[in-house]
């Protein structure tokens, strides 16, 4: 879905937000914004669907247990509805739900049929596709009830977790990961974005895949740090990886490289400094010749503020320094004493000032 329908369907729902509160899991299962964020969650709705959770934490069974009947019928397969058709489609269950009687078990009931005929349709269209090109359907089968989860940090926040083979993610602010609740037998494939470090499982049996934008990082069993924000940023720490670009090529790394793939096609391999690649995760917030555009996106990231700026900042201005664990006050501190601005702080709005405007 494009990113103009996906920001309809949230101004829709935002402006009806409240009905939410009374749903239950049939009323989920019909609802267009929330298929469209378990099919494909995207910043806006994940911050709008973890806002709701945490308003609401009563009714966060019934809302976990409709995601999950979701996630039980989607094939994955690459076709996708053009905009329309997805509108259509849900606006059609959603009027022929509310036409159903005022009776409760009839809703139920019409609801669950909706459900069964998903549900035939996905794994019918699952198993025609193993027969033509000899598949193995018992395994694709196994693959099609698997419960995917998705974890998505919002800015300010870092969040370290394991997944279910023993492979350990630091996960960075703006940042999300989709994993399996229980890896396939063969292979363990992940997607994210946004900008995480990997410590993998060794199982020389199941190569460890992540699924990026344009492309596949595969290793075994390693530590790395990846960052996909418009560049491709892959810094490996030991062990080996090889990344698959979108034409096929294949890039392998070997450790203290680093492999940045630019939008506009450039590709290099350099070495790194480890701290200001690494140092995130042990809460070192690095400056190294930022521009002022670059040290107001980190310090938006890392402590999940909105910075406004009413000063003019002269042509090559840069700003280097190291901050570890360090509170907002005191990094606005060390910027502003090198670079003559001063600041408030008002609640989550940082504006930097002149200091005879002040």
């Amino acid at each position: 879905m494009s990113d103009e329908m996906n920001k309809k369907l949230l101004s829709r729902t935002l402006a009806n937000k409240m009905r939410y509160r009374d749903f239950d899991i049939e009323d989920f299962l019909s609802d267009e914004f929330f298929i469209q964020w378990v099919k494909n969650p995207g910043e806006e709705t994940n911050h709008f669907w973890m806002k709701w959770i945490e308003n609401n934490p009563d009714r966060k069974h019934i809302l976990q247990k409709a995601r999950e009947i979701i996630m039980l019928v989607d094939y994955r397969t690459r076709y996708e509805l053009s905009d329309q058709a997805y509108m259509d489609l849900y606006e059609n269950i959603v009027e022929k739900s509310n036409k159903v009687g005022s009776d409760r078990r009839h809703i139920q009931w019409g609801i669950w049929h909706k459900v069964a005929a998903i549900l035939f349709l996905a794994f019918s269209t699952v198993y025609s596709i193993n027969y033509f090109t000899g598949l193995d359907s018992k395994k694709d089968q196994a693959q099609q009830v698997t419960k995917w989860l998705s974890v998505y940090n919002p800015a300010g926040q870092k969040y370290r977790f394991k997944l279910d083979d023993g492979t350990i993610v630091h996960l960075n602010s703006e940042s999300s990961v989709e994993y399996p609740e229980t890896f396939d037998p063969s292979r363990r494939v992940i997607r994210m974005k946004g900008e995480a470090f990997f410590n993998v499982a060794k199982d020389k049996d199941r190569p460890f895949i992540i699924e990026t934008e344009n492309n596949q990082v595969k290793v075994i069993g390693t530590s790395f740090n990846l960052k996909n924000r418009g560049n491709f940023e892959l810094a490996l720490e030991e062990g080996k990886v090889e990344v698959e670009g979108e034409t096929g090529e294949i890039i392998s790394l070997l450790p203290n490289e680093m492999l940045i793939k630019n939008k506009n096609g450039d590709v290099s391999i350099t070495a790194y400094d480890p701290m200001e690649v690494f140092g995130w995760k042990e809460q070192h917030l690095i400056f190294k010749d930022d521009t002022f555009q670059e040290v107001v996106d980190k310090i938006e990231a890392w402590f999940g503020v909105k910075v406004i700026s009413k000063i003019t900042v002269e042509s090559g201005w840069s700003y280097s320094g190291k901050y570890h664990d360090k509170p907002l006050s005191q990094v606005l501190d060390g910027i502003s004493i090198s670079s003559e601005f001063e600041y408030k702080i008002e609640s989550k709005t940082v504006t930097i000032l002149n200091p005879q405007t002040k």
